[in-house]
């Protein structure tokens, strides 16, 4: 089998089963809190804030320490222990979220490494955590258990420590040469003007989708159908941006989008090709900032995580509703859309400067 559908499927899998895990506890401690949901919701935001916001740090780390399977191995465990101390939800949600961002960041880069600057291996990375999320959530309804969960996270870490002695003995797959030391210097104009149009659309993302809703969702079985749909939208929209350029598959999937978003509470049709359309551009905005941090694969990765958090925070306070609004989604649907379309007009002209053509097919 080829070594890269070995790499990111193991990873892919596992990315549901960690997000699985997570949501899994989770549910657990609004179960055991019953009516105190002040505890509940604190758990919800200790644990974003934690899973998300720590993986640029760990990921600046991560890609000198070289050793992508083990981290990501740490992190199954580190989830695994969590669930298992679920009785101390602000002890268990930190440990969790730790082990959530340890792992997402050994599989990014390992998956980032074997791209080749395409948004197709990425693209089919990051979808399965949605299910996943889904999944645990709403475990009671398949009887998810703890102890199966834990399991399953043990045994991915050992297939995880499988894959580290296969990508090092066999595959040859290694972090690009960096240092800890920051270079803010090779930190140019473009690279930031790329850098914000990414992050700010990844925080569009990262709040409205954290409060889509449809009336027409209102069961276990459609709930799977929508998911399925943001999971196809991520995994198709590296395949279909690779394929069409990035920049025209981003700008026109986000404007279709916002078209039918008027139409989505009325229509379930319209709705999901919203959704799917609307989540095209995630494996793309990481690509493209991987691509300004070519040896800094791991920041890059949580540069994009960090953005989904600092989106999402707004919607924890007074201006949740504001956030609900069908008016205000396909504005900043539209706004995204131009975001990108700068973004990656600037991208498309740096890369081809400083790569020598190697993402010129992604040019746009």
């Amino acid at each position: 089998m080829h070594k890269r559908t070995i790499i990111v499927g193991t990873y892919s899998l596992l990315h549901a089963v960690v997000d699985m895990g997570c949501a899994l506890l989770l549910a657990e401690i609004a179960k055991a809190a019953g009516a105190d949901l002040r505890l509940s919701f604190l758990a919800v935001v200790a644990y974003d804030i934690i899973a998300f916001a720590l993986q640029l740090p760990f990921g600046y780390l991560a890609d000198k320490l070289n050793k992508n399977a083990l981290v990501s191995a740490f992190g199954c465990i580190l989830v695994a222990a969590g669930l298992l101390c679920s009785a101390a939800p602000y002890f268990a949600v930190t440990v969790a979220g730790i082990g959530n961002a340890f792992f997402h960041i050994g599989g990014g880069i390992d998956v980032l490494n074997i791209s080749e600057g395409k948004a197709t291996l990425p693209g089919v990375y990051v979808a399965t955590g949605a299910m996943g999320l889904y999944l645990g959530t709403r475990g009671s309804v398949w009887s998810l258990t703890v102890t199966w969960m834990c399991a399953v996270l043990l045994a991915g870490a050992l297939l995880l420590l499988w894959l580290y002695k296969k990508a090092k003995r066999d595959y040859r797959i290694n972090n690009e040469p960096c240092s800890l030391k920051p270079h803010p210097e090779n930190v140019s104009s473009p690279v930031m003007v790329i850098v914000l149009c990414l992050f700010l659309t990844i925080c569009v993302r990262g709040g409205f989708g954290l409060v889509m809703k449809f009336p027409w969702n209102d069961s276990f079985g459609i709930g799977v159908v929508t998911v399925g749909v943001v999971v196809l939208g991520k995994a198709l929209g590296g395949v279909i941006g690779d394929r069409l350029g990035w920049l025209r598959t981003s700008v026109t999937s986000l404007m279709v989008a916002a078209v039918l978003f008027a139409f989505a509470d009325d229509f379930m049709v319209c709705g999901l090709l919203a959704l799917f359309l609307f989540n095209i551009t995630m494996p793309i905005t990481l690509a493209a900032m991987a691509a300004c941090f070519p040896n800094r694969k791991g920041m890059a990765f949580g540069i994009t995580t960090f953005a989904l958090v600092a989106g999402a925070l707004p919607v924890f306070s007074e201006y949740r509703e504001w956030f609900a609004d069908r008016t205000v989604l396909i504005a900043a649907t539209v706004v995204s859309a131009g975001l990108l379309w700068i973004g990656l007009a600037v991208f498309a002209g740096f890369v081809k400067n400083v790569s020598g053509g190697m993402y010129e097919k992604n040019r746009g």
